[in-house]
């Protein structure tokens, strides 16, 4: 099936890609269905831009603006391979769903330390079973980030007149500088506002976002509505559409009350043709939390009942009510459970139903409960099937309370994933049972001995690379550290790159430091894919180990392609550790190092220094329906 994983690779860097590509949202582009079905082939990593549209959602014109790490995408040509693949099956594999969601559960930020915690002390990390040898990472200080880096990313962006370290470098100011240093970064960041290229214009966009200073407020609110002054920011000439989306969707990102009008009207006077618009406003909409808010929640309970609007618009509505602050409301759920069992609603709207409904139910809700049960064991849409078992995790994971008022459901539930896992009523049930058996028994502590134990049997039983990948990664996310040392030898033994992927960050969830040495000697190889080395990476930071940064930043100064680059700059962000400060620095200020090295250096300290425990993209990626796609939000979780 490799040659199939193939052509997919040449179908998707064949489309539009759009600014501020990067991240890796699925397995590696060699990646693809083995024989025995655990999952379809899915796009590959793109440094250069958000994958193809999905099904459903075609691209909205989306511009060709050349190649950058954190901002500038390009045109991939690629030479016609045969006929047209059809790639919409690969969206359904669980891959997607954990590279859309993993950064609540990577967690990674909490846990480096300031040095009050010395090696070998016992109270590195949490969880059971940690080593004594644990490296000690440290988390940038507040006053290196303010006396060095953000000093240093305003030097560049003066300097500079390269796109990709502009677009790179602005970004990193916007996600690194607090709401004090406002004055600065956008007098810094709005004259960039009306650069030649879009990416730099987005870029900047996103930094005043970033940002959460209310002072940007009012640019961003001319930018969105595309006014006379928003058009004079921007250069001249109507706002690009890209600039309007990022506009609106960074007013939420701020969450100030006086954005909650502006929204709607942009939402309620746009025509659903101009749909990147309207879905950042609704997502912008969703991350808000003040007392306007019930205003937006009325206004989106009245649009999920307009069944004239847009299938692919309307499906960000339920995700958004259940988000924002005041989407826990009874009429709330009722709404979104009568959305999500009418038998005529489109397919995306009652996935992100299915959504909803796990972001608001309870244990003691039957009819949610009982209509995700019926909905796995009755209903047709394959991804939505997929999504009603995190939602029953989701849901069940909250009520560990009340779980003995509740006991016989959290046992229909426990009995539910144990059996999928093993004896599944349909196939690809198996994997997403396994990831919402691992969500819900972290914290149901009473279903961990039977689910672990089932989750054990499957792993050792599975010869497919994917669900043998699910299988590890949820017995990781349990630290069940019985199985480390099989995991440990079968990521020694494989020949597949995905799985042992998944395999270093199984391990690293466990803390299994018996393996850091295999995987820092595979981080610094320069033979295997981005994707992996990203994964691997991502093992070594959840063990806080910081031996890999020299070796890292190594191999960003000789990287030749985008896609180490890429990886190598999300790897040094995921170790986090605030010695990469330093060397990075001096290749972002390099001129004898390719620009495009350079940019990605400022990417990485944007990430490593970065002022929010969670990426700041993660509240736009967690818990979203990824199958409705619109170009201008793959870009913002395309980012690094």
């Amino acid at each position: 099936m490799r040659h199939v994983a193939a052509a997919l690779v040449l179908a998707l860097l064949s489309a539009p890609a759009l600014a501020h590509g990067g991240q890796y949202k699925g397995p590696s582009d060699a990646g693809g269905p083995s024989g025995s079905g655990g999952g379809a082939a899915a796009p590959p990593t793109n440094p250069g831009g958000a994958a193809a549209p999905g099904p459903g959602a075609p691209s909205a014109g989306a511009p060709s603006t050349g190649p950058g790490p954190s901002g500038g995408g390009r045109q991939h040509a690629a030479p016609s391979t045969g006929p047209a693949i059809d790639i919409s099956e690969s969206y359904e594999i669980w891959e997607f769903w954990w590279e859309n969601n993993k950064d609540q559960y990577l967690d990674l930020k909490s846990r480096l330390v300031h040095g009050a915690i010395q090696s070998g002390s016992s109270g590195m990390l949490t969880g059971r079973g940690r080593k004594n040898d644990a490296r000690n990472t440290s988390r940038a200080s507040q006053q290196t980030i303010d006396s060095v880096v953000i000093p240093a990313l305003i030097e560049l962006l003066k300097k500079s007149d390269n796109r990709d370290i502009l677009d790179s470098a602005v970004l990193a100011l916007g996600r690194t500088a607090r709401a004090e240093m406002a004055d600065q970064v956008i007098e810094t960041a709005q004259p960039m506002l009306a650069h030649k290229e879009l990416s730099v214009q987005t870029a900047a966009t996103l930094c005043l976002g970033v940002l959460g200073s209310p002072k940007a407020i009012p640019v961003l609110t001319e930018l969105m509505a595309n006014t006379s002054k928003g058009q004079q920011l921007a250069g001249g000439g109507d706002v690009q559409w890209l600039v309007r989306a990022f506009a609106a969707l960074s007013l939420g990102l701020i969450n100030d009350r006086g954005s909650v009008e502006p929204l709607i009207n942009i939402i309620q006077n746009t025509k659903d043709s101009e749909r990147d618009l309207k879905v950042c406003a609704i997502v912008a909409l969703g991350l808000m939390d003040n007392d306007e808010v019930p205003k937006a929640y009325e206004f989106l309970m009245q649009a999920l009942e307009d069944r004239k609007l847009d299938a692919v618009i309307k499906s960000y509505i339920p995700t958004s009510i259940a988000k924002m602050a005041h989407g826990g409301r009874i009429e709330a759920k009722d709404a979104l459970l009568k959305t999500f069992l009418d038998k005529d609603v489109d397919n995306y709207v009652r996935q992100s139903a299915a959504i909803a409904l796990g972001l608001l139910g309870s244990m003691s809700d039957k009819p949610i409960v009982d209509g995700l049960l019926q909905y796995v064991a009755e209903g047709k849409d394959m991804q939505t099937r997929h999504f009603c078992f995190i939602a029953l995790a989701e849901i069940g994971k909250r009520d560990k309370d009340n779980e003995t008022a509740n006991a016989a459901v959290h046992q229909k539930v426990t009995e539910l994933f144990a059996k999928e896992i093993i004896k599944p009523s349909i196939k690809t049930n198996r994997s997403w049972a396994a990831l919402a058996a691992a969500i819900y028994a972290k914290e149901i502590v009473s279903a961990q001995v039977v689910l672990i134990d089932q989750l054990g049997r499957a792993y050792d039983k599975e010869t497919d690379p994917s669900y043998k990948s699910a299988f590890a990664l949820s017995l990781g996310l349990l630290n069940a550290r019985d199985k480390a040392k099989q995991i440990h030898q079968d990521f020694q033994e494989s020949n597949d790159e995905d799985f042992r992927g998944y395999a270093a960050v199984a391990l690293g969830f466990m803390n299994y430091t018996e393996a850091a040495d295999d995987l820092r000697t595979f981080c610094q190889s320069k033979t295997i894919a981005p994707t992996f080395r990203l994964q691997v990476a991502t093992g070594l930071g959840l063990m806080s180990d910081t031996e890999a940064v020299s070796v890292l930043i190594t191999t960003l100064k000789d990287a030749q392609t985008l896609g180490v680059s890429s990886a190598v700059a999300k790897a040094l962000g995921i170790i986090g550790d605030e010695s990469a400060i330093d060397p990075l620095r001096e290749i972002a200020f390099d001129p004898s190092i390719q620009n495009i090295t350079r940019a990605f250096a400022c990417v990485a300290l944007g990430i490593v220094c970065e002022k929010t425990d969670l990426p700041w993209n993660s509240r736009i990626s967690q818990d979203n329906n990824y199958r409705a796609r619109v170009p201008a939000i793959d870009e913002v979780l395309d980012i690094l």
